[in-house]
């Protein structure tokens, strides 16, 4: 019994030094990259987000702000500075905008986000193998340090898919509003205007509405609209800037390049529609044969089943 005990707490002890020498280890890299990085403090705020932040189009409330987390936030932003991943931070940039730039965060204010993700599911999943197992797993650690990092970046992948899917179906709408207020005798940025003010919350008219204060800071037309093809990646769009920016040259009446535009865009979503359920037919041909299959099975199994016994007459 005594024995039993014994290596009971031998193993209890050697799961709490695990934890231990990995808190330790932490702790280690923590103070050289502070060492390395400079002293700890509040988190360098963006230009972006110190501009969004004064004419409240971003929320004060978020963890870069926290007085608890900001030194560790602070240390993470520099981490992700540091890092080189390549073009992983334009792709993030890009996403970032995609997805309506949320809250104003850089790639790299993201990429803290994610690395602090990443820490605390590192945390639960080993602290929930050293209480259920009673050892310290650094697999398990680092399979909740993966998923944390990845979880904050699907996410922002899918709200900007999301995002782009929806500017995408308002892009005829739209289009065909700015066509009839052009008829109606408004110019292009008061008709771009007129639909910014039906609904400004859209994503397709704050985009929009972007263009707009581009363009009243004094940016041209042609360098607003490449800015709006280049945050929105969809092709559609960056066609009908083309298309824009093409009959202003040669000029052509924008209201006819516009309304061209909406009703080609419509016949393309109808030949996708039609392509999708060409599809969607034969997709369901298989489960249809399994399903008929599994029908005369049932219906005809009885009888065969007599017949091989004899029990048919």
């Amino acid at each position: 019994m005594t024995t039993a005990t014994d290596i009971t707490l031998l193993a209890a002890a050697d799961g709490w030094l695990a934890v231990l020498t990995s808190l330790a280890g932490f702790a280690t890299v923590l103070v050289g990259v502070v060492a390395l990085f400079g002293h700890a403090g509040r988190t360098a705020v963006s230009p972006q987000r110190r501009i969004a932040i004064a004419t409240g189009a971003a929320d004060r409330r978020t963890v870069f702000e926290s007085q608890l987390l900001g030194p560790l936030m602070w240390l993470l932003l520099h981490l992700a500075e540091k890092l080189s991943l390549g073009g992983f931070k334009q792709r993030l940039r890009a996403t970032l905008i995609a997805a309506g730039s949320p809250s104003f965060y850089t790639a790299e204010e993201y990429l803290a986000i994610a690395l602090l993700w990443g820490l605390a599911a590192a945390a639960v999943l080993g602290g929930v193998h050293l209480l259920a197992l009673g050892s310290f797993s650094l697999l398990a650690a680092g399979a909740g340090l993966v998923a944390g990092v990845a979880l904050p970046l699907y996410v922002l992948h899918d709200a900007a898919r999301r995002r782009v899917r929806r500017i995408g179906r308002h892009v005829p709408y739209s289009l065909d509003l700015i066509a009839l207020a052009m008829g109606a005798g408004s110019t292009f940025t008061e008709a771009i205007r007129t639909v910014v003010r039906e609904a400004p919350d859209d994503p397709l008219n704050v985009e929009l509405a972007t263009v707009l204060a581009e363009m009243d800071l004094g940016t041209t037309r042609r360098a607003a609209l490449g800015n709006l093809a280049e945050r929105v990646p969809l092709e559609s769009l960056r066609g009908i800037v083309a298309s824009i920016i093409q009959a202003e040259d040669l000029g052509t009446p924008m209201g006819d390049v516009l309304a061209g535009q909406s009703e080609l865009l419509r016949r393309h979503r109808s030949a996708r529609a039609e392509k999708l359920a060409a599809l969607a037919s034969v997709r369901i041909l298989v489960p249809s044969v399994i399903i008929l299959l599994s029908v005369v099975v049932t219906v005809f199994a009885p009888i065969i089943i007599r017949a091989v016994r004899g029990e048919l007459l």
